[in-house]
């Protein structure tokens, strides 16, 4: 069984703490970008359409797909539901909201960090899932990442002369694939395009830098939520573009603080 949440849903969080106090067996949640130019829904992505055609017969998945948009930017179903698993340990929250994390019978089972790529990833999800049920086979050790030989590199194309269509063709293809197969890296990086200068995160937010982590992320959801755009619906569009603007500032704000925790 797969399961996709948006972030856009207003009731993510309690949709998301529904699937995990009803599932009965093993449990993976796990969040992802999910942007408009992304054309497969994000079950259909790795490791995840893996994972279902192999051990969908004993693992649930429930996919929190954040898809970038001003409605959804101020919520954070992940984040809460880490800090409920791991009320009293903040780096164990942390990394549950931003990894794969396995529950049983809604209680966390183990945490997997999210790697390079879709393919590392697989292979640790599949340790940890074989230590958790005799039915899932432990991975080939041979294959595990950060083991293999290193591959040749690739022949360098000719330096002068035009490219012959075959070849921006053939590009072409690689990159869409690239795209298509792009690694779901851990929330707190996101894309974002680059500003002249580097504001401080501690000064956007508003809080003295060393500020607690848990009183931290209050000032930063009490003032992201200052621009929900409910609070901004009355007021004229230019208004809007203002507030979209500082949504994503403090966004990407607090996940600077993020970064520099891991």
């Amino acid at each position: 069984m797969q399961a996709v949440l948006y972030f856009s849903d207003k009731q993510v969080r309690e949709k998301l703490f529904a699937f995990v106090e009803a599932a009965q067996g093993l449990l993976l949640v796990a969040g992802v970008r999910h942007g408009a130019a992304m054309t497969r829904p994000p079950q259909a992505r790795e490791p995840f359409a893996a994972l279902e055609d192999v051990f969908g017969h004993v693992l649930s998945q429930v996919i929190v797909a954040d898809e970038g948009t001003t409605e959804g930017m101020w919520r954070d179903p992940l984040g809460d539901l880490g800090d409920r698993l791991y009320p009293e340990d903040k780096k164990r929250a942390y990394a549950a909201a931003t990894g794969y994390v396995l529950l049983e019978g809604g209680r966390p089972r183990a945490v997997v960090r999210k790697n390079a790529s879709p393919t590392e990833d697989l292979w640790f999800l599949q340790e940890a899932l074989s230590r958790l049920s005799p039915a899932i086979p432990a991975p080939d050790p041979e294959k595990r990442p950060g083991h293999r030989r290193p591959e040749p590199a690739p022949k360098a194309p000719p330096r002068y002369g035009p490219a012959s269509d075959t070849g921006a063709r053939q590009g072409s293809s690689r990159a869409r694939e690239w795209q298509a197969d792009e690694a779901t890296p851990p929330r707190g990086q996101r894309a974002v395009a680059a500003e002249p200068e580097t504001k401080d995160p501690w000064t956007v937010l508003g809080i003295e830098r060393g500020t607690p982590r848990d009183e931290a992320r209050k000032a930063f959801r009490a003032l992201i939520a200052q621009y929900h755009p409910d609070k901004v619906a009355h007021l004229a569009p230019e208004f809007h573009a203002l507030a979209e603007r500082r949504t994503r500032e403090i966004l990407d704000a607090w996940e600077a603080l993020e970064r520099d925790e891991e």
